[in-house]
Parts: structure tokens; sequence; C-alpha cells
């Protein structure tokens, strides 16, 4: 029987509740713990951050030479008869249904090491388009890092016109992934670079009129040969 009365009653009540609310210490450790978590993700960003920046000046700036492409010897007895037909495409039989040949970049650059410049030359064939990494010396006149030995990717908007006429014309030159502004580079960008050499080189007018059409994709290039 409750001899206090009713006051003594909400006393004791009121007593109780604050152990019922102590537990207050594992929030400030859960929250000093993400804290902690937080930080370390973000200097672990900043690490990595500062090592790719690391990566794109050497790899921008301080180039190794790249790796020249070989092919085996199937692969070069193949390119070898591709070049024969390119040479002579009238030698090719007139029944001969398939008069296509498929070129691929790694034959390309295959040639290209043969010609000594595999380790600072390499192509790839996109879509509708050329492009080719190169490795050299900034002349003096060079808007950046006159002097400096450097890699940059040019781009080509190739194709051939129903007259015959190679198209190569300049899409973009970038640094590191970083188009250069046109006004750099002799505003070149958008100009044909070989109509003028076609015009004046009758070797080259007689290769392109023995093409009966050309398509670039990705790593091949169709060329279609006249009879």
């Amino acid at each position: 029987m409750n001899t206090l009365g009713p006051k003594a009653s909400k006393l004791t009540t009121m007593q109780t509740i604050p152990e019922s609310a102590a537990p207050a210490a594992p929030r400030v450790r859960s929250t000093k713990k993400v804290v902690l978590i937080t930080l370390a993700v973000i200097l672990g960003c900043a690490g990595i951050a500062a090592a790719t920046g690391g990566l794109w000046v050497k790899h921008t700036f301080y180039p190794s030479a790249m790796s020249p492409v070989s092919l085996t010897a199937t692969e070069k007895a193949e390119f070898d008869s591709k070049l024969q037909a390119l040479g002579n495409p009238a030698a090719i039989p007139a029944d001969e249904a398939n008069r296509t040949l498929v070129i691929n970049e790694r034959e390309v650059n295959a040639y290209l090491a043969q010609q000594q410049l595999g380790e600072s030359v390499q192509v790839k064939f996109g879509e509708g388009n050329v492009s080719a990494a190169i490795i050299f010396t900034a002349p003096e006149d060079f808007p950046i890092v006159p002097n400096q030995k450097i890699r940059l990717r040019f781009t080509f908007g190739t194709s051939l016109t129903p007259e015959h006429k190679l198209s190569l014309k300049l899409d973009d030159l970038s640094l590191g992934g970083i188009s250069l502004p046109n006004s750099w580079i002799g505003d070149i960008k958008g100009v044909d670079l070989v109509a003028e050499n076609v015009e004046s080189d009758p070797a080259l007018q007689k290769f392109l009129a023995g093409i009966k059409s050309m398509e670039i994709h990705n790593g091949t290039l169709r060329l279609a040969l006249n009879k």
C-alpha cells in the first residue's frame, strides 16, 4: 500500500526518467567516426588526383618511346599482297568478285615501324576519321613548351569524293587530351591539307584513280578497287 501519496509517486517517476535517457555517448563516437571516414576519403581522392596529374605530365611532356608494331610472318605476307594490289589494281583478275581490301591499323603501324617511325608515330582508325599520336620536339615558335619533347594527337576527317579527290581535313589537335585553340595552330582546323598535293602529284592521282571507294571504320580502312 502506497503511504507516500500522489506527490511522492510523481517525484519517483520524474527521478527515473534521466536513467532511460542517459546513453548519449555512442552518438558522439558515431559522429567522430563519420568525420574521420569522410576525411580519409577526401585525402584518398586528393592522393589519386595528384598521382593521376603526375602520370598526365609524364605521359604528355616526358613521353617514353612507343612500342613498334611487328607482324607475324602470315600477317606480313597478307599485308604485302594488299600493298601489291594497291600498287597495281589492274593486275588483279577482272573476274575476281571481291576487289575490296581491308587494311587494319595494326598493319599500318607495322608499316610505319618499317619506316623507322614506330617509336614516334601510331595511327588509329575511328568512324570516318584517322588519328595519329606523334612524339616530337615542339618548335621554337610553338605557343606552349617550345623546344620541349611532347606527345600530340592529330585527328583527321578523311574521305574520297566521287571525283576521286582525297580529302584530309584536320578536325582536332590535342595535347594530353586537351584540344588546342585553332588560333594557336595557324587556323588549320577544317583546312584540306592534301588538295594541292593531289593536283600537283601525278603518282598520287594515278593511285587514287585505282580506288573506287574508301570507308574508314573503327580499326579498319576499306578500299574498293576499280577494275
